[in-house]
């Protein structure tokens, strides 16, 4: 049997109209007649409709050797839809070079050099100027006056610095003393001095000068460190 006569029999065996049969696979009624009259083959696409509605098997509708209608193709089914892997927990960026500020430590980092900057800046500035000035009071003064801007600067800083505020601030002012004691040293000294409690010559007098500067910086170093570790054991 060729193609036309099996689909005119099993359009038949249907109970289908070439109107009808055209309608369900969208094409003209000419065409199903074409067809069935074996003036042209439909496209492959068409065949496979035919396949699935009249359930047989491609082979049967195109080779006319196979009589046997055999196995329909298989209805196509949807895709299952793929499943998108769960999403993990966004993961907090690290802090860029340039944000290291925010934090605590980055805090405490940048008010240490900013201050001890500037307690360093008025310590050569009172001293370079106590000399070219005839060792006159004023300089020293102001000196020690841009030292105390430095340390006010770091306490405003010691609020962005959570927990680690009270540490900082000892850790800080341990450092600082070497930097801010020289200025007033040298100014009760010159006080004594001044008062007739120094009868050595000049030499001596530097020798003095440097010894209470280096005695009483390393003892508030020592005292404030102490009271650090203390302060790091409770916690």
């Amino acid at each position: 049997m060729k193609f036309g006569e099996k689909l005119q029999k099993l359009r038949k065996q249907r109970g289908l109209s070439q109107e009808q049969l055209a309608a369900q696979l969208t094409v003209s009624r000419q065409a199903v007649s074409r067809w069935e009259l074996d003036d042209t083959m439909p496209d492959t696409e068409n065949v496979i409709q035919l396949s699935r509605l009249f359930g047989v098997s491609c082979d049967y509708l195109l080779r006319d050797e196979v009589n046997e209608q055999g196995a329909p193709l298989p209805t196509l089914e949807p895709p299952l839809p793929t499943l998108e892997p769960p999403l993990s927990a966004p993961v907090s960026p690290r802090p860029t070079p340039g944000e290291a500020h925010l934090t605590e430590q980055g805090w405490i980092h940048n008010a240490f050099i900013l201050s001890l900057g500037v307690c360093a800046l008025g310590l050569v500035g009172a001293f370079m100027f106590y000399r070219f000035q005839g060792h006159t009071v004023r300089p020293l003064a102001i000196g020690f006056m841009i030292q105390l801007l430095g340390a006010i600067l770091f306490e405003l800083a010691t609020p962005r610095m959570g927990g680690r505020r009270n540490t900082a601030r000892l850790s800080f002012y341990a450092t600082a003393c070497w930097l801010v004691l020289p200025i007033p040293v040298l100014l009760s000294l010159n006080w004594g001095f001044n008062l007739g409690y120094w009868n050595g010559t000049p030499l001596q007098g530097l020798i003095c000068y440097f010894s209470v500067y280096q005695l009483l910086s390393a003892a508030v170093t020592a005292a404030l460190l102490l009271l650090r570790q203390r302060i790091c054991a409770k916690r």
